[in-house]
């Protein structure tokens, strides 16, 4: 009778990660040391390549003309939102100071102005200020917040020397295979492109969506952080998945290398094109191949982070207000809209990207609930799907661009199913009908009939 009452191994270890793990200074002096180790080794790889390494470029950043002025934005607004509100005027007021003097030589030499360095001496010194001269929870909650914004323009830099060296490694591309397996979906990419192309006003709007998307995750972490000095942070939080989205993902860049409709059957780098024909007709291709292709190209398409990014803000937005959640949506559908009509992207990057991040999600959300069954059963079926949209996409494209709609449902079910089977790791309480070892469970034939 004992022997029973004894939790079963899923149980134990949902009891175990259900528990709220508090890194404390040596734990988070760890993770610091990793990422700087990581940054310097991407940074030994890329001078072997003889190309700028992320140390190179953020040094660049600091006393040259930077790039990227959005993303490093989107590193201020986070700093300010997670900082003590009695520092947030001051760290405001010193980057807008910081701001004007570099920008003011630059239009007394005749270049045009631009934004970064002052944002990143500011997050620089305040970090320096709140080491040396706060003490307890205040400062605590400052460096977390300048970390946090500094984070964003070191990985924007990690990955920029990243893409470099996936055009090195990758000599050929998959964009035939890609292309003709997006022919079961109907080539969103030919149809949204000539769209965009045709209307100034939308090239506009998706432009600033596509190019601000850093900014739009700062916005949704304002709704759920902007209290996290007072109250400390939540659990989880967009930053989390955005981070981790920017991590992993990239690795599939290297397995399955893909430049973009615009690239590979366009002009949008000039005579690196196989053809120009996107996105007026699509390429007469009847045997797919890898093809070799100019590698100064990015190969950043499977899966369209972008997308993934847009997801994840979504995911984070419907969790929110109704001003997030509107704010969410629309950013979500825009960044579609946009990865497509700019021909960045194919039908099939797109649903990669959303599948790649309801499993990371599914990972990482309600961390309260642990490691259910039905949670570990999600995140092994989202890698599973994933995977075959890989597999598919290379091994039977043509089979699928002449399979009809059976080929757009092969396509879509399982992606649709992975975003059902998450909704119910994001509720757990639509399918809980009492606690149960391993976690929520359908309720059984019996108990329905009785209810």
């Amino acid at each position: 009778m004992l022997q029973e009452l004894q939790p079963g191994f899923f149980d134990r270890v949902r009891r175990l990660t259900s528990r709220r793990v508090e890194l404390g200074t040596r734990g988070w002096s760890l993770v610091v040391l990793a990422l700087v180790a990581f940054v310097v080794v991407i940074e030994i790889v890329a001078q072997v390549y003889d190309i700028r390494g992320p140390v190179d470029l953020l040094a660049h950043d600091f006393v040259g003309r930077p790039g990227i002025g959005e993303i490093k934005l989107a590193g201020l607004v986070l700093a300010l939102v997670c900082m003590p509100a009695r520092l947030r005027w001051w760290m405001l007021g010193a980057v807008v100071l910081l701001e004007g003097v570099w920008n003011l030589q630059r239009v007394i030499v005749g270049n045009p102005g631009t934004v970064g360095n002052g944002i990143l001496f500011g997050l620089v010194g305040t970090g320096l200020y709140a080491f040396w001269k706060l003490h307890g929870s205040e400062k605590s909650a400052t460096l977390k917040a300048v970390g946090l914004g500094l984070m964003m323009p070191i990985m924007g830099r990690v990955g920029d020397a990243w893409l470099v060296l996936s055009a090195k490694a990758n000599p050929k591309v998959l964009d035939e295979y890609v292309e003709v397996a997006d022919r079961a979906l109907g080539s969103p990419s030919w149809v949204m492109g000539r769209i965009v192309t045709d209307s100034a006003f939308l090239t506009e709007v998706l432009s600033t969506v596509y190019v601000f998307l850093p900014v739009g995750a700062a916005i949704i972490a304002f709704f759920q952080l902007r209290n996290v000095a007072r109250e400390g942070f939540p659990r989880h939080h967009i930053i989390r998945t955005f981070l981790l989205i920017g991590m992993i993902g990239p690795i599939v860049y290297f397995i399955f290398p893909v430049v973009g409709p615009a690239y590979a059957f366009g002009h949008e780098h000039p005579g690196a094109g196989w053809v120009d024909v996107w996105p007026w007709v699509t390429p007469d291709i009847t045997e797919p191949v890898a093809r070799f292709f100019d590698q100064g190209i990015a190969r950043n398409c499977m899966p369209s982070l972008h997308t993934a990014w847009a997801t994840c803000i979504l995911l984070h937005g419907l969790r929110g207000s109704t001003a997030s959640r509107i704010f969410g949506i629309v950013w979500f559908v825009c960044t579609i809209a946009a990865t497509l009509g700019f021909g960045y992207h194919y039908a099939i990057d797109i649903l990669a990207g959303i599948v790649f991040t309801l499993t990371i999600e599914a990972a990482l959300t309600r961390p309260e609930t642990g490691w259910t069954r039905l949670r570990m059963g999600v995140v092994a079926a989202g890698f599973v799907v994933f995977a075959g949209l890989l597999l598919l996409t290379r091994l039977a494209a043509v089979p699928m661009s002449t399979g009809g709609a059976g080929a757009a449902v092969l396509l879509l079910a399982p992606v649709g199913m992975i975003a059902i089977a998450f909704l119910f790791v994001e509720r757990p309480e639509l399918l809980s009908v009492g606690q149960r070892p391993g976690g929520p469970t359908t309720p059984s034939l019996r108990q329905r009939s009785q209810a």
